[in-house]
């Protein structure tokens, strides 16, 4: 090879190395991770959607931070808000994508894979030689399923006499070499077994994010319910304590014109402090469960957020009914359905094939190894001649005399089989529990419904008599009070009712993997029907 030939190569190799940029190398693996995404995606759910990782530039927090004014936000919206701003939603993104990015380097080790390192030397002894040498190794390798790796290199050398003004003489070799494992080690299913692993936690991981997805999405629906519940109570309250502070007027005048008591004006008094009292705590709670759910959907604490207050009116429109669902149905639903157990169930057989896979490794070792070596003609460094080949084929025995490391992981493997074996025995029973103490937590809510539903009638009732009793003279001032004292109890009470009951049905159908939310962000429709159980699987 002539120096001008050199530059060519360096050129080609410097080239080659420039694709692999920062940017480059960014779109390269976003291409890839996306496309595993939507086919596993769709294997699981059955749609090919792909959560890209990349957050928004004009997020809603951003516009809060630079701004001021305040921003109204429906049940809908705030979903939205939670899926773009939330950081723990962004973050089970990256969990998402990391495993998809660790299958891909699975998926490397079986393909074919190219390398070309090139070098350069120049040195001499003082003024007696002075040699510059080039080299050049350009290779290619593949490991297949079955467990061969075979490997293709070709290296050049040229080395010149700077002193003496010689030329680049060099010369070339193209070597082959192949093994291929005959005992341990060898089969498709040993072989293959890393990326078998790292292909099924690809699908783990997307049924782990849509079960968070689902988990996440009530979290926000739970707690906007929460906070227009509070608005709610601050409202009844507020109208509590104006009712009381007028009550209390109305008696102060009486007591002065001496047709009441001190004790009345007392008892009127002390019940407008304990209004006042309520305010002050429905007032304090109803910021607390905003800022909370503020950090919930990743928006600044200071930011100035209002809720749509007819959400509530929405869902007590929904109503409060019984579920026909058996408790063995739900069970059985949450069984057959929960993404959750479904990789629970499966990693019971990926511990069984780790027991194979150490069992092998227990057994002595015999790789047959072939090589060909084709060196250059003499006077022409890059024309291979081919009648001086030279070949050898052996192999190479490993007697497994020493196997304690192999030994260990073997037992290692029982023990992570048994220890699998357990976690879907329990798995099985806590989400027979989640269950159990989902229905129970809906019957709760329906019975605190239905008494608290009275307790308002017969409090509204009381407080219409005591009302006209009082203005007649036929009844104490306390016995007024204590009606009032009654009705806003059971007003908070039958709202806390409503809510604890969606949010108990939501959590049910949570637990069957029921929330059938939209292909991206977080939105569903919180009026779902249950699911019905599927026979003959």
């Amino acid at each position: 090879m002539s120096p001008r030939a050199i530059v060519p190569v360096l050129s080609a190799v410097t080239l080659l190395t420039g694709c692999w940029s920062p940017s480059t190398s960014r779109d390269s693996a976003d291409e890839q991770v996306y496309g595993i995404l939507a086919k596993v995606t769709e294997q699981v759910t059955g749609a090919p959607t792909t959560h890209k990782l990349d957050r928004p530039i004009d997020t809603l927090r951003n516009r809060l931070l630079n701004s001021k004014e305040p921003v109204h936000l429906d049940l809908f919206q705030a979903l939205d808000v939670a899926a773009e701003n939330s950081r723990e939603f962004q973050r089970q993104k990256e969990s998402l994508y990391l495993a998809a990015l660790s299958l891909t380097r699975e998926q490397h080790n079986f393909a074919l894979r190219f390398s070309d390192v090139a070098s350069g030397e120049v040195s001499g002894q003082a003024d007696d030689t002075a040699d510059a040498d080039l080299s050049n190794n350009l290779s290619a390798s593949v490991n297949t399923v079955a467990g061969t790796r075979i490997v293709a290199s070709f290296f050049n050398t040229f080395m010149r006499s700077l002193i003496h003004g010689g030329r680049f003489d060099g010369g070339s070799i193209l070597n082959l070499t192949l093994t291929q494992p005959l005992l341990s080690g060898a089969g498709q299913r040993i072989v293959r077994e890393p990326l078998t692993q790292a292909e099924r936690e690809v699908v783990y991981s997307v049924r782990d994010f849509e079960r968070f997805r689902a988990d996440f999405s009530i979290s926000v629906v739970s707690e906007y319910w929460n906070v227009v519940r509070q608005m709610t109570d601050l409202v009844n309250v507020e109208a509590n304590y104006r009712s009381l502070s007028t009550s209390r007027e109305q008696i102060e005048e009486l007591y002065k014109a001496g047709r009441k008591t001190v004790t009345d004006l007392g008892r009127a008094k002390q019940s407008e402090y304990s209004a006042d009292v309520s305010r002050v705590e429905a007032k304090n709670r109803l910021e607390s469960a905003m800022d909370r759910f503020k950090l919930t959907l990743g928006l600044p604490i200071n930011a100035q957020v209002e809720l749509d207050p007819d959400e509530l009116k929405r869902l007590t429109a929904l109503g409060v009914e019984n579920i026909d669902l058996e408790e063995s149905t739900a069970v059985a639903l949450a069984l057959q359905r929960r993404y959750d157990f479904q990789t629970v169930v499966d990693s019971v057989e990926d511990a069984g094939r780790r027991i194979l896979v150490s069992e092998d490794a227990l057994d002595m070792s015999l790789d047959f190894t072939a090589a060909l070596n084709v060196p250059s003609e003499s006077g022409k460094d890059l024309n291979l001649d081919w009648s001086r080949v030279n070949w050898s084929a052996g192999f190479e025995l490993d007697l497994a005399l020493d196997k304690l490391v192999e030994r260990n992981a073997y037992r290692s493997a029982l023990i992570s089989f048994d220890l699998a074996v357990r976690n879907r025995e329990q798995s099985e029973d806590q989400i027979t529990a989640d269950v159990r103490s989902s229905l129970r937590n809906i019957q709760s809510a329906i019975d605190t419904y239905r008494i608290q539903t009275m307790a308002v009638q017969l409090a509204e009732q009381r407080v219409e008599a005591n009302t006209d009793l009082y203005a007649a003279g036929r009844v104490e001032a306390f016995e007024k009070l204590d009606a009032q004292d009654a009705l806003i109890s059971a007003q908070l009470q039958l709202t806390a009712a409503i809510v604890d009951y969606h949010v108990a049905k939501l959590q049910l159908m949570n637990d069957l993997e029921a929330i059938d939310l939209e292909h991206e962000g977080l939105r569903f429709d919180p009026a779902l029907p249950m699911p019905q159980l599927k026979t003959g699987e």
